[in-house]
This record gives structure tokens, C-alpha cells and sequence, in this order.
């Protein structure tokens, strides 16, 4: 009995640590399809498209540099605004 219960034991571990694996792996993926990154162009009135691989979730903004290297933030397109921010996809 005490062996029966050990590898219940040990099975119940290993099945943990694989639905804790697969959950992990689960969070990571869903955040994979790019997001673009828009730009207020405030001489047009409208959002500029100026990056296609932004990301919805992270800790560095999403950004473009000008052409005097000037950097500025991107964000997501709503209809006709864009004032969410983008972040700079994970690897």
C-alpha cells in the first residue's frame, strides 16, 4: 500500500507540473499576432500607421523615430483615434 500511494503521489506531481508547463507556454502564445502602431499626425488631423509588430502588453513603449531621430510613442488605432499605447513586443 505504501508504494500505491507513492505513485500516486509522484503522478500527481508530474501531472501538476505539466498543466503548470502548458499553462505557461498558453500565456506566452497569446500575445503573438503583432499589433500596428499608429502615429497622431497633428498637421493631417489623422493616425499614421508608422509600425506593424507593436504589442498590446509589456513595459517598454512602442516607438518610431522621425526623420530627425526624434522618437515618439505608438499606439492603437480606434476607429479614428489613437490614444492607447503600444509596447514593444516580447521574445
Amino acid at each position: 500500500m505504501k508504494k500505491f500511494k507513492s505513485f500516486i503521489l509522484m503522478t500527481i506531481v508530474v501531472l501538476a507540473g505539466a498543466v503548470a508547463a502548458f499553462a505557461t507556454n498558453a500565456t506566452k502564445s497569446s500575445d503573438v499576432d503583432p499589433e500596428p502602431g499608429y502615429l497622431y499626425d497633428s498637421s493631417t488631423g489623422q493616425c499614421v500607421q508608422r509600425r506593424d509588430n507593436c504589442s498590446t502588453s509589456g513595459n517598454i513603449f512602442c516607438t518610431w523615430k522621425d526623420a530627425n531621430n526624434v522618437s515618439h510613442n505608438l499606439f492603437r488605432l480606434n476607429e479614428t483615434t489613437c490614444i492607447r499605447a503600444l509596447y514593444e513586443p516580447e521574445e
